[in-house]
């Protein structure tokens, strides 16, 4: 039991650790390029979150395929999200006045 939550205990404090660490790279100014950067702390955050918490290295053959088909939606949900925003123009229109 107290091992358990000792490890529980180390998981939360790494992962306060890399929200803290995104919370202040995030306020950087940061070349395009290098922007990426940011996405080190939410993979690594979604690697102990899946290795720790739900066990998936453990885990049956179907759980791990709902984790990864989950993952796989999420990331067509957020794609069609930003797809709309990419894509969007903004023309320019003279002003209309009635008058």
């Amino acid at each position: 039991m107290r091992r358990e939550l000792l490890k529980l205990a180390l998981t939360w404090a790494v992962l306060m650790a890399l929200a803290g660490g995104a919370f202040l790279v995030s306020g950087m100014q940061m070349a395009m390029p290098n922007r990426p950067v940011l996405l080190f702390f939410s993979g690594t955050m979604l690697l102990i979150v899946a290795t720790v918490f739900m066990r998936l290295p453990s885990a049956p053959v179907v759980a791990r395929g709902f984790a990864v088909a989950g993952v796989f939606w999420l990331i067509v949900l957020l794609g069609f999200g930003t797809a709309d925003m990419l894509t969007r123009s903004w023309y320019p229109v003279q002003h209309y006045n009635p008058n």
